[in-house]
């Protein structure tokens, strides 16, 4: 009896430590994904090149967002960001990147379908989406732009090869049309106007392979993820 016993408790402190080991894996895979460890990484061997990164921060406020039709943007109806990404001299492994609008002020009239962004990679590849919670959840004032990680191009001497990026946020029209009565229908958007929009864009850096975004689209707007009328972020 007594070895039967002995036999017991080691599958059970077997199953128990495989059980643990399981968690800390997918503990540590969501955590890479989310970016908490990309972060201790990035101060040892991940590091852009800062110079041609330049500023990333934008405010609604500097810029007067108006309805207006998509294909009419332009650098005074829309906010624009032009950034260059490439690797440091002390980068000394493969890394690849997400680019995400962090710091995110954002008030909850904008959490709309009309509220729209892209990202334009090289003048050729786009990135799309908006701020609608029917599109996805902003979380810790933060949304992934691009929808799986980019090749960090490594650090070059003379300085003249990276990845150039032009971001734009506007409020796209309800009407898509030149002539407004060929709409059969004209939402009211004045809710949209002078509301509060701020943030920064931030390369996210990471070692190992590459995941495709999950978007999670809600039903119903979570005022957690933004400012509401009177000015106050729900917790």
């Amino acid at each position: 009896m007594l070895v039967g016993t002995k036999t017991s408790t080691k599958i059970i402190f077997l199953v128990a430590l495989i059980i643990m080991l399981v968690l800390l894996l997918i503990f540590v895979t969501y955590s890479m994904r989310q970016g908490n460890f990309s972060r201790d990484i990035n101060s040892n061997i991940m590091k852009l090149d800062e110079e041609a990164y330049g500023n990333t921060k934008f405010d609604s406020s500097l810029t007067k967002l108006t309805p207006i039709l998509d294909k009419n943007i332009n650098d005074n109806n829309s906010i624009h960001i032009k950034f260059n990404v490439g690797g440091s001299k002390k980068n000394n492994t493969e890394i690849i990147y997400d680019i995400a609008l962090v710091n995110l002020s954002v008030d909850c009239e904008l959490l709309s379908p009309y509220l729209k962004w892209k990202l334009i990679k090289n003048n050729n590849e786009e990135f799309t989406g908006s701020l609608d919670y029917r599109f996805d959840t902003i979380k810790d004032n933060r949304l992934v732009l691009t929808n799986i990680q980019q090749d960090l191009i490594p650090y070059n001497e003379d300085k003249t090869v990276y990845d150039h990026y032009d971001f734009y946020m506007w409020i796209s029209d309800s009407c898509q049309e030149e002539d407004i009565t060929l709409c059969k229908s004209h939402e009211e958007q004045t809710n949209l106007l002078n509301k509060v929009l701020s943030g920064k864009i931030e390369v996210e850096l990471y070692g190992g392979t590459k995941t495709n975004v999950v978007r999670e689209p809600r039903e119903e707007l979570n005022t957690s993820t933004c400012i509401k009328k009177d000015g106050d972020v729900n917790e």
